[in-house]
């Protein structure tokens, strides 16, 4: 028994920018700042940054078991911050 195989040519041609699949995710762009990278970027504490975190101020993804941010939302993080911020520290003292 002779097997015989046909070659078959496809080709496909896109005008643009590739074709996008609905609700693919954004693209990174750039690369992942780590827990400390990020706490140096707003120049606070990686506590500071992690219950940021927590409470849904900065956006973060858990990444092989560490935290990972993307720039773009630090700077959103910064922008979106209160120009001034009212603390009040133990027994009301202000800074």
């Amino acid at each position: 028994m002779k097997l015989e195989t046909a070659k078959v040519e496809c080709k496909k041609t896109y005008v643009g920018a590739m074709p996008k699949k609905k609700g693919a995710p954004k693209p990174i762009g750039e690369r992942l700042l780590t827990l400390r990278e990020a706490a140096d970027v707003l120049r606070l504490s990686t506590r500071t940054v992690r219950e940021y975190v927590q409470r849904g101020e900065i956006e973060a993804r858990i990444i092989g078991g560490r935290w990972r941010f993307r720039r773009m939302d630090l700077d959103a993080f910064y922008e979106n911050a209160p120009r001034e911020w009212d603390f009040a520290g133990k027994d009301n003292d202000r800074d």
